[in-house]
Order: C-alpha cells, then sequence, then structure tokens
C-alpha cells in the first residue's frame, strides 16, 4: 500500500514539474521576443544602431510635427512595412502591442464622445444619454490613436531590432561617457530578469494557495502585496550584488576604456544619417503644401 502511495506520489511530483516546467518555458519564449532584442538576420537588424535610432527620432517627430489622420495612416503604413523588413510581420505586431492597440483604442473613444466640434455625423440615444458623434471628434480620435500607436510601435520595433550591446558599444565609441553606456545595458538587460523573476514569485504565491488571478479590486490589492514587495527585495538584492561586482572591478576608474566589438560608422551608414532627417522633413513639406490634413 505504502508501495502505491509513493508511486501515485511520484507521478503527482512530475506531473507538477512538468505543468509547471511548460509554463516557465511558455512565458520566456512569449516574453523574450516582445520586451527584448529578437535576434534575426533581417536588413533591419543589420543596420547600425546608431542609424536606427536617427530613424527613430525621425520618425517620432514627424509623428508629432503631422498630428492629422492621414499623415498618421501613412506613418502607420511605413512601420508596418519597418515590421516586415525586420522579419517580424504585422501578426507578431498585433499579438506582442495588443495592450497598446487597445488603449489606442480607448484614447479613439474619449476624443469621439468628449469632443463636440465640427458637423454632427450621429446621434445615438441610450435611454437618458444622447451620444453624438462629430466629424472633429471623430478624425481628432483617430490622428491621437495613430499618433500613440506610432510613438510606441516604433520604440518598440527599435528595442526588438537593436542589440542592447552593440548600441551601447556605438554610443560609446560616439562619445558617450562609458558610465552612462553601462547603465542603458544594464536596463535593457534587467528587463527579462525581472519578469521571470515576476512569474516565479507569482508561481510560488500561488502555490500556496493564494488567489492572484482576477481583476476585482480586493484581488489586485493583494496583487500588489503578494507580488511587489518580494519583486522589490530581489531586485535590491540584485543591485548589491552588482554594486559589489563593479567595485571590486574597479568600474569607473579610468576616464575611457577598450572595447571588445568596433562599431566603427562605415561611408553609407553615415551617408544614411544625413539623409534619413532630410526625408523625414521632406514627407512634412509635401503633406502640408498638398493640403493633406483632414
Amino acid at each position: 500500500m505504502s508501495f502505491l502511495h509513493r508511486e501515485k506520489e511520484g507521478k503527482f511530483d512530475g506531473f507538477c514539474r512538468h505543468i509547471v516546467s511548460n509554463r516557465t518555458s511558455s512565458v520566456i519564449k512569449g516574453f523574450f521576443p516582445g520586451l527584448t532584442y529578437v535576434e534575426n538576420n533581417s536588413p533591419l537588424h543589420r543596420i547600425h544602431p546608431l542609424v536606427k535610432l536617427v530613424v527613430l527620432f525621425s520618425f517620432s517627430f514627424t509623428v508629432f510635427a503631422v498630428p492629422s489622420f492621414t499623415g498618421g495612416a501613412i506613418l502607420f503604413c511605413l512601420l508596418l512595412a519597418f515590421y516586415g523588413l525586420a522579419g517580424l510581420g504585422p501578426a507578431f505586431f498585433s499579438r506582442k502591442l495588443r495592450f497598446i492597440l487597445l488603449f489606442g483604442l480607448l484614447i479613439f473613444l474619449v476624443q469621439l464622445l468628449s469632443v463636440k466640434e465640427g458637423i454632427l455625423l450621429q446621434q445615438l440615444y441610450l435611454g437618458p444619454l444622447c451620444l453624438q458623434v462629430w466629424s472633429k471628434g471623430l478624425w481628432g480620435g483617430l490622428s491621437m490613436m495613430l499618433r500613440f500607436v506610432n510613438i510606441i510601435g516604433s520604440s518598440y520595433l527599435f528595442v526588438a531590432t537593436t542589440d542592447p550591446n552593440r548600441l551601447a558599444y556605438a554610443l560609446m565609441q560616439a562619445g558617450l561617457p562609458y558610465r552612462f553606456g553601462f547603465m542603458l545595458i544594464t536596463a535593457l538587460r534587467f528587463i527579462p530578469v525581472f519578469h521571470l523573476e515576476l512569474e516565479q514569485v507569482k508561481n510560488a504565491q500561488m502555490a500556496k494557495g493564494i488567489e492572484l488571478e482576477g481583476l476585482a479590486p480586493r484581488k489586485l490589492l493583494r496583487a500588489v502585496r503578494y507580488l511587489l514587495v518580494p519583486l522589490v527585495i530581489s531586485a535590491l538584492s540584485k543591485v548589491d550584488f552588482l554594486t559589489i561586482s563593479m567595485e571590486s572591478r574597479a568600474f569607473g576608474l579610468y576616464p575611457a576604456r577598450t572595447y571588445m566589438y568596433s562599431q566603427t560608422l562605415s561611408r553609407k551608414d553615415k551617408i544614411a544619417i544625413v539623409t534619413v532627417p532630410l526625408l523625414f522633413l521632406l514627407f512634412y513639406l509635401l503633406f502640408c503644401f498638398t493640403g493633406g490634413v483632414l
């Protein structure tokens, strides 16, 4: 009898370990391609990090300079083309930025129902409530939604296609002090570490019988109490270990340092750094001169 009991316990423990390992691996596979660098050999991945940084700033400034729906739609199509060039595709974009798309839709709905200027397009009665859709609210909501999605989507694409080590080396070799470059590398490298730590804390608390699922206010407060406190303690311990490691290696003792990889700018990269802002400026001027503002 005891032998059968031990055998059942062994099978149950193995099943639990299988579930936890599958869950952890699915979390890793589902997270690492999303908020961190996605290793690939696409043309966009092979571009110099400084060139991509210039493209990101030029694209972002153009998004704010062209606040209309038509300009936002054109830039959004250009952003999707960049995703395809990176080998990610629109499906990857919609899957990883689902929350951003939903938040953009919320921005659109708030703008649609709050702005009552222009031409009255639709009027709907819901009991005592009267919902009105005006032209400026419609186009203004679409413009704000596209502006928000374009900014977050372009930043996300830059992170997914740029190796943080290459980016930091390129910035430091371009003149950025290596202390600030190390801060950039540390910030990008600790994102997946803290996410995996959060999943481990969540699994540990749920194994103790603490219910953390759901969106009720009481469950959210419980989640903050049982998830964030252990995560902050773990983060502080990792910071202590990192500080001790840096001090033991005399980090910051010398004003300059050597680099394992050279991130020199080629002639094509220098031409691209000058040409890309001019192209976005030309797009802005053409858009304004043709009167493509809704």
